[in-house]
């Protein structure tokens, strides 16, 4: 239903016709009837007060009387307002304008499809969300629904984030009038309380002196710039021991965007996880306590969160339903890293995960702090830190996107700004280049917002901090300058040496030992130590998940193939009962002190 098909109560309500001195009937006409009518004011007809709300007015027919008119009420003020259709002309639906209980107006775009069924879906998030329903006429009331055509169009967007030069959030679209979120459900964690300027002291003012919450906060900011800057998505995990102040972050972090509710834990399945990106596109998805979810889960989600897309799944007949997609940055918090909750279900990280969720340990003076502001301790900070954030929260975000929309720079600017920033923090290789990079663009947001005024900081301040958290992430990842790929083939290596090299090698010289169970190789001394002589199946035993020919690559390039035949990597030995066999002659020196 139109605006314009809404009754103007006020202007059709007075008691009396002056002329007639005979009750007006606000009510349609019978040659008008059957149709819907919607009321914004309660009705008086004929001396009697009636409920504001939508009607439908009927007749009913009757054999041997005149026709009955009826006046049936099924829900308070309810409006369809306008069409709504994404820019590839699909995701139709319909955007809804209802007061509840308590008066207030609200709006909500619902899609079509939650129509295809019962539409009990429908009904509970209007019930949820306090319209008043006539349960015994529940259905017709998404007939009143279907059957409006108003005039108005607008663009309706699934996700949160960009859409062309408009951001879309649950309760605000900030840069366009004519988009419109649209979910099948109300519920989103986005909200706001307090005041900015509350946020500045409360909040962003103690991070002055304290890296791991400029980072932090800097994050929050980020989400908003991965589209701009054609990134993905990217990620930090805050790990250290309990108490240390990591929560407070990730809830300092979450003021940035809503309250409380906004903070998510990783007590969830990979499934659950890929819906919860779809509803923090563009802005930040913080994820509490590595330590509750599943390994199995982590494995998956942790390419798929920064990867920005999820599983492909099928249909009911078979076919390929479309990928989920998203774009945001996510703030982790736990006791472990990453790759040691995966271990903890028997899962080996690799490379590329942990260069998309980087391990940054959380190590201050106090735990997370290094400034205290006043307070006696670290604890005390903390306490004030996630006070702030529950009293003040929502707005800095929002801030953020329009200095984004109104001043600041293009794209081409923002990607030289990056740039700059990412050259400045001296990377070894091109993984430690792809991290710097997920802390530039941290700097980078954390400089803008400092630009803008959004939080009370110096010029480089969150430059600086984003470099000095990126020393602490190279530190913690220990590869001695290596790829991280060799260093995890190579520890490999080692560990299964450490774990079987009693169990499944025997000596090379003893012709008298036992027969070896699951044999993976021999052993030899030599006047620099113990050398491993791996079987090609015990190598590859020893490395699964990697390609071999990678394997060897990194072996050799560690210097930890100790003997070969020419142009090869491994060399041929005579060994007792079964003649000429190559094998890979691995000094395990050479492969890395404990990781």
């Amino acid at each position: 239903m139109s605006e314009a098909d809404v009754i103007d109560i006020e202007a059709r309500s007075p008691a009396m016709d002056a002329d007639a001195a005979t009750p007006i009937d606000p009510f349609p006409a019978e040659y008008e009837r059957p149709c819907w009518r919607c009321y914004d004011d309660r009705i008086e007809r004929y001396g009697k007060k009636l409920p504001s709300g939508v009607y439908y007015h009927g007749i009913k027919e009757n054999a041997d009387s005149p026709p009955t008119m009826t006046d049936d009420w099924h829900c308070g003020p309810l409006h369809v307002v306008a069409l709504t259709a994404n820019q590839e002309d699909g995701d139709h639906g319909r955007l809804l304008k209802y007061r509840n209980v308590n008066g207030n107006w609200k709006r909500w775009a619902m899609p079509m499809q939650m129509l295809a069924g019962d539409g009990v879906e429908v009904l509970g998030v209007l019930m949820a969300e306090g319209l008043a329903i006539d349960r015994k006429r529940k259905a017709r009331l998404l007939d009143y629904i279907n059957a409006q055509s108003p005039r108005d169009r607008l663009r309706a967007a699934t996700m949160t984030g960009w859409h062309g030069g408009a951001f879309v959030l649950p309760d605000e679209v900030i840069g366009a009038d004519d988009i419109w979120y649209q979910a099948t459900e109300r519920t989103a964690p986005y909200g706001t309380a307090g005041t900015l300027d509350g946020w500045r002291d409360a909040v962003a003012a103690r991070a002055v002196g304290n890296p791991l919450l400029t980072l932090g906060l800097s994050a929050a900011f980020a989400g908003v710039l991965l589209e701009r800057l054609n990134i993905d998505g990217a990620g930090l995990h805050l790990f250290g021991d309990s108490s240390t102040g990591k929560t407070s972050i990730l809830a300092a972090s979450i003021s940035v965007w809503g309250g409380p509710s906004f903070r998510r834990t990783w007590r969830t399945t990979s499934n659950g996880l890929e819906g919860a990106a779809k509803m923090h596109t563009g802005t930040l998805l913080a994820l509490d306590e590595v330590g509750e979810v599943n390994p199995r889960d982590l494995y998956e989600a942790a390419y798929a969160l920064c990867n920005g897309h999820g599983k492909t799944r099928a249909n009911v007949r078979g076919e390929a339903r479309q990928v989920s997609r998203w774009r945001v940055f996510v703030l982790s918090t736990g006791e472990v890293t990453i790759s040691s909750r995966m271990a903890a279900g028997g899962y080996e990280a690799k490379a590329g995960q942990s260069l998309r969720l980087l391990d940054v340990p959380v190590a201050g003076v106090c735990g997370a702090w290094d400034n205290l502001h006043g307070f006696p301790t670290g604890g005390g900070l903390s306490d004030a830190i996630r006070d702030g954030a529950a009293r003040h929260y929502g707005h800095a975000g929002r801030a953020f996107v329009r200095a984004l929309i109104g001043e600041v720079a293009d794209d081409d600017d923002l990607s030289t700004r990056l740039q700059t920033i990412v050259g400045g923090f001296g990377a070894a290789d091109g993984q430690e280049s792809r991290a710097a990079r997920i802390f530039g663009l941290c700097a980078l947001a954390g400089e803008l917002a400092t630009q803008a005024g959004i939080v009370p900081w110096e010029i480089g301040q969150a430059a600086q901090a984003a470099l000095d958290c990126f020393k602490r992430w190279r530190e913690h990842r220990g590869t001695d300058g290596r790829n991280a790929e060799d260093a995890a083939i190579l520890r490999a290596v080692a560990d299964f040496i450490d774990k079987h090299g009693d169990s499944r090698f025997s000596s090379l010289d003893d012709h008298e030992a036992q027969a070896v169970r699951d044999r993976a190789g021999y052993w030899k001394d030599s006047g620099s130590g113990r050398l491993y002589l791996f079987t090609p199946s015990g190598l590859r035993d020893a490395t699964r998940g990697y390609d071999f020919g990678r394997v060897l690559d990194a072996l050799d390039k560690a210097g930890a193939i100790s003997g070969r035949d020419a142009g090869r990597r491994s060399k041929k030995v005579r060994v007792a009962a079964k003649g000429s066999v190559s094998l890979y002659f691995i000094d395990p020196e050479k492969l890395g002190g404990e990781r």
